[in-house]
């Protein structure tokens, strides 16, 4: 998929306007980059969008203040079609940059996943080998898988 039609999907994921097939291709582990990418893209041309906006605004002022007193009710029109539209990419950039803030959470979510599932597959294994090879079980084993059950029994543990 080419870099414009990604860039087009990633602005109605903002939106909530996307596909469910649009939000697992951008939510696929091997698009993770390119979808922060994108957002960070989008937050800056937003910015862009907004100087843009404040440049123009101060010219459109200057240029009716000069006009007298019927400029005055131009500046004064201008600025608020200005304000609306400052405001609207405002809105939009807040929500870009929440869905970033977010893309970048699940990347370390799963790393964080990831090292949980080993640890309570380590844990699993350990009574497993324990039972297997006919081992006394201490209460720090004990202890140890317990905390499979989401129970923290190390505090008690006497040796």
């Amino acid at each position: 998929m080419n870099d414009d039609t990604f860039a087009r999907i990633v602005a109605e994921d903002v939106k909530n306007k996307a596909t469910t097939t649009q939000q697992e291709y951008l939510s696929a582990a091997h698009n993770r980059d390119r979808w922060k990418r994108a957002l960070t893209a989008l937050i800056n041309n937003l910015n862009e969008q907004i100087e843009d906006i404040n440049e123009d605004e101060a010219a459109d002022v200057e240029r009716y203040e000069k006009l007298g007193k019927s400029g005055i009710a131009l500046a004064s029109s201008a600025t608020a079609t200005y304000e609306e539209r400052r405001h609207k990419i405002e809105r939009f950039r807040f929500h870009v940059e929440n869905k970033r803030d977010q893309v970048c959470a699940m990347s370390d979510t799963e790393e964080f996943l990831s090292r949980a599932e080993l640890f309570e597959k380590a844990i699993r294994q350990h009574r497993l080998l324990m039972e297997e090879c006919d081992m006394e079980v201490t209460p720090a084993d004990e202890a140890l898988w317990a905390t499979l059950d989401g129970k923290w029994e190390f505090d008690d543990v006497k040796m």
